[in-house]
């Protein structure tokens, strides 16, 4: 069940406060993967700024006009739909960049970027990455992995979200936030994860209430901590493994060096 867009946080314009950073580049893993030639290419073009739980990215029905490589949080990818009506289609930690589409033109977004954990993000202007883009065949290559991890995603939930129970899904959510944030306490509410998953409120707060009787998680004021991984790993559904570690953009990236790319295809 689709639930309103609007339950994945109060959707405010980010009240951003920027941050002097020295070289924060390395918290982010593509970026950090890149050669520090290409790194060069792209340093003078990115800025890095805070952005609160709820803080939109960009809207659907435009075009993206930023790029962002989250150092800390998680962005949440929404499909919104009829009647003010989204589900989360993929999400973006500091394993990738969100906000890029294929080709180079200024295509309109059909997707909503949504801050769904808070954290700092570095980010780039869409036209800055094209052009390096198509100037460093490197940079060309990370920004199609990184696409093809966001085509991924909403593949793989789109099948998730038709076949898989509810709380397989959210012990999946459960498991790739902690990932995401290299911890085992996740700052998110009950109410973020329905609408994320789409389901309602009160079946999310049942399944938190039989997972913590069960000894695998506890939760407090807007905060999850995983009391048992395994179990939940057990618990969760198998497009845990088809979305984990072993698959995200930098994996790849890390070993793609004599994979041609066409930067005409490629990015923003």
């Amino acid at each position: 069940m689709n639930m309103p867009i609007q339950g994945l946080g109060q959707f405010r314009r980010p009240a951003i406060v920027t941050n002097a950073y020295s070289r924060p580049h390395q918290r982010n893993a593509v970026l950090a993967a890149l050669s520090p030639r290409a790194l060069s290419v792209l340093e003078s073009h990115l800025r890095h700024r805070d952005f609160p739980e709820g803080a939109v990215l960009w809207d659907a029905g435009v075009p993206a006009e930023r790029i962002y490589f989250p150092l800390s949080g998680v962005i949440s990818v929404v499909l919104p739909v009829k009647d003010g009506l989204g589900i989360e289609v993929a999400s973006v930690g500091r394993e990738a960049a969100a906000g890029l589409g294929y080709g180079l033109g200024q295509f309109r977004s059909v997707t909503q970027g949504i801050t769904l954990i808070s954290g700092t993000f570095s980010y780039i202007s869409a036209q800055a990455l094209a052009n390096a883009a198509r100037q460093n065949e490197e940079i060309a290559r990370m920004a199609a992995i990184c696409c093809d991890w966001l085509l991924a995603q909403s593949q793989q939930l789109a099948a998730c979200n038709a076949v898989h129970p509810a709380d397989a899904r959210f012990s999946r959510w459960l498991l790739q936030s902690a990932e995401r944030v290299e911890g085992e306490v996740i700052p998110s509410t009950q109410e973020t994860i329905a609408q994320a998953l789409g389901i309602r409120r009160t079946t999310v707060t049942l399944i938190a209430q039989g997972l913590q009787m069960e000894g695998m998680i506890s939760y407090r004021r807007g905060k999850i901590r995983i009391r048992n991984r395994e179990g939940l790993r057990a618990a969760a559904c198998d497009c845990c493994a088809a979305l984990g570690r072993a698959n995200w953009p930098a994996e790849r990236f890390a070993n793609s060096g004599a994979e041609p790319v066409d930067p005409q295809s490629s990015v923003c």
